[in-house]
């Protein structure tokens, strides 16, 4: 069975990596969608910070925001800690709840336990929201009370002795060795079952048969998870196709793919992703299709029950007509009460007036008080009356048939941009971004906080550094990696801190753009000055590339899972990853309305214009410099999104 919440060792792991580098980060922005709470703010990996209670916190690359807080913690949360940074990250004890601690020293408490809750809590310890409130017999949470943990583990059952460990397994009530690690030592079921299998002991085996030797290799296992836990990497482990474990260790399984990531967070958000999507509520969408369904088997079923009937009827009348004379002298036999009439007459009814004739094996139901004739008139008037309704029902038939087409291609829409919207995102996709012609990584800052982060975390010595000659302009790094990069890939990486300039904004036509080595910048300045945040000094020679035009060409490529991406630069990158790309130049159209006509103009150019219209038009809006205007939309080669893949090199200089 997959796993729907993180153990204790989960917890251990994740915050032992994420006070590396979550610690000093700030808030940026609080969502709230039901019980989940997403922290924007800058990761490892992914932008998110996902809090469930009961369930999960870890980072995530695929979250993404639907709109502004609708429960009560996340306006709190906004309202409190937003712009804050957070200074600390705890597990409580060595149980399933983490802290998150701000510098005003309000603390967000996520209880992964059972009917646990996420608590916004004062610095004084009262309880300022929660996802949920009520009173239970270990503890009361209502809003402004002081708050209370839940019951909870404090000793660590991954390093204990092996004698104590040994006692506490033999005096276990459990039936086998499994059960007593779970029961008594509180050890997750999958690290009891890898630490068994570590020690090469048997699961079943029963408590009371361990020994020293026994207790002491199954000490060593429990140690060496834990060891492995703190590494911060993450294991998912993949059954039937589909994720069913994330884990801070390796699992031994031979019976299922084990896909190893760098970050536990990574394997946190791929296997509670897939949970989301199976355990998604049916849409409005999905509620319509279903009555559509309905309606169409119901039109189904009438057309053919009409016409059934009516050939019925019309067999009927014609082995009536076929026999007139003896039809008509039964009924007149039947009028007169003459005793025993033609042994044609199979029943009648006295007080209905109903005859039935049996006419070589077709009954035939008609009125004592009508001739043949009237019969005949009526039964093919009855028949012609239900193959009006059969026809009637068979265009309901057709229609809700081309409204169940529509709404298909609706649902199907509906799911490939939920699945774009929840699409792994790359580090760098924070950034403004692109990957030069012979694969170079680019990156460069959207606002003062991010030109700071890139020079001061990511600028090395070898590195390309480029900047717009005019003030407001994004710090952008090529990653060299130790090679020479050509010149045609330093012009290519020039158009993002062109494009995303003032000199955008401004209207102007080209911008100067000069790059450096990275080792010819600095964040410290002159004896007597003061940089302010995003600003840097350049000392030695600058190189300028040839003016940069204002424009931008924006594309829609598919990455590895063939769900949308924008790619933005000149259309030299543009143009070979795209389904179809735009280019865009300053205007004065808004950047909503922008976003949306681009999207419009690209689907009417791509192959698959569906996989166009799935993506946000919020992507594509995050992605514009600015007001502007859309000079023409083309056809790309849609060779998909080019990830960086530039060889390590010796040679350091740019060409």
């Amino acid at each position: 069975m997959a796993r729907r919440s993180m153990s204790a060792l989960d917890v251990f792991a994740w915050v032992s990596a994420a006070r590396g580098y979550l610690v000093g980060e700030r808030v940026d922005n609080i969502y709230q969608e039901g019980n989940l709470l997403a922290l924007r703010v800058r990761g490892r990996y992914g932008d998110h910070l996902l809090a469930e209670p009961s369930v999960r916190v870890h980072m995530s690359s695929r979250f993404r925001p639907q709109g502004p807080p609708e429960g009560g913690l996340g306006r709190a949360l906004r309202d409190t800690v937003r712009g804050q940074r957070i200074t600390d990250i705890k597990q409580v004890g060595f149980d399933r709840v983490v802290e998150v601690v701000f510098e005003s020293g309000h603390r967000l408490i996520v209880e992964l336990l059972p009917r646990g809750v996420a608590a916004l809590v004062m610095p004084s310890g009262l309880l300022q929201a929660s996802t949920s409130y009520f009173e239970a017999k270990d503890r009361v949470l209502r809003r402004g009370q002081q708050y209370l943990y839940p019951p909870l583990r404090f000793d660590d059952p991954f390093s204990l002795p092996p004698d104590r460990l040994l006692s506490n397994i033999v005096s276990s009530r459990a039936s086998d060795l499994v059960r007593s690690l779970v029961l008594s030592l509180g050890i997750p079921g999958e690290a009891a079952e890898e630490a068994i299998r570590r020690a090469q002991l048997s699961p079943t085996m029963k408590p009371q048969d361990l020994t020293a030797q026994q207790a002491e290799l199954l000490s060593q296992s429990l140690r060496s998870i834990r060891e492995e836990a703190s590494a911060g990497r993450g294991y998912l482990v993949i059954a039937g196709g589909r994720p069913v474990e994330a884990d801070p260790f390796r699992p031994t399984v031979s019976e299922a793919e084990v896909r190893e990531f760098e970050t536990l967070d990574e394997a946190l958000d791929e296997l509670f992703s897939a949970h989301a999507r199976e355990a998604s509520a049916p849409s409005r969408l999905e509620a319509e299709r279903q009555r559509l369904l309905r309606s169409l088997e119901a039109a189904k079923r009438e057309s053919l029950e009409y016409a059934q009937r009516a050939e019925e009827l019309e067999a009927q009348a014609n082995a009536l007509a076929s026999h007139y004379e003896a039809a008509q002298s039964a009924i007149e036999c039947v009028r007169r009460k003459a005793g025993e009439c033609s042994p044609i007459v199979k029943s009648f009814n006295r007080s209905s007036g109903d005859l039935v004739l049996d006419l070589e094996g077709v009954e035939v139901r008609v009125k004592v008080y009508e001739d043949v004739d009237e019969a005949v008139k009526r039964l093919y008037r009855e028949a012609g009356e239900l193959r009006a309704k059969s026809q009637r029902a068979a265009s309901a038939e057709a229609e809700v048939k081309e409204r169940l087409a529509r709404l298909e291609e609706e649902l199907r829409l509906q799911e490939l941009r939920e699945r774009a919207r929840r699409r792994k995102r790359e580090w760098y996709e924070r950034y403004h971004w692109l990957v030069t012609s012979s694969g170079f990584l680019a990156i460069g800052g959207r606002d003062a906080d991010q030109n700071e982060s890139i020079v001061r975390k990511y600028l090395r010595d070898d590195d390309i550094f480029l900047h717009a000659d005019i003030h407001g302009a994004p710090a952008v790094v090529v990653f060299a990696s130790g090679c020479s990069v050509p010149e045609d890939d330093i012009e290519e990486a020039a158009v993002l801190t062109a494009a995303y300039s003032k000199a955008w904004k401004g209207g102007m036509g080209y911008v100067n753009v000069y790059w450096v080595m990275g080792s010819q910048v600095s964040k410290s300045p002159p004896a007597g000055e003061y940089l302010t945040k995003g600003a840097f000094m350049v000392y030695g020679k600058k190189n300028y590339v040839q003016p940069v035009r204002l424009e931008l060409y924006l594309g829609v490529a598919l990455d590895e899972e063939g769900l949308p991406v924008v790619v933005v630069g000149p259309e030299s990158v543009v143009a070979p990853q795209s389904l179809s790309y735009v280019r865009l130049v300053p205007g004065d159209e808004k950047v909503e309305e922008l976003a949306l006509e681009a999207l419009e103009a690209m689907a009417k150019q791509a192959p698959s214009p569906d996989l166009v219209r799935s993506l946000d038009p919020s992507e594509v809006a995050a992605r514009l410099p600015g007001r502007g205007r859309i000079a023409g939309a083309w056809r790309g080669e849609g060779r998909g999104v080019r990830r960086p893949s530039a060889p390590p090199c010796r040679t350091s200089s740019a060409g």
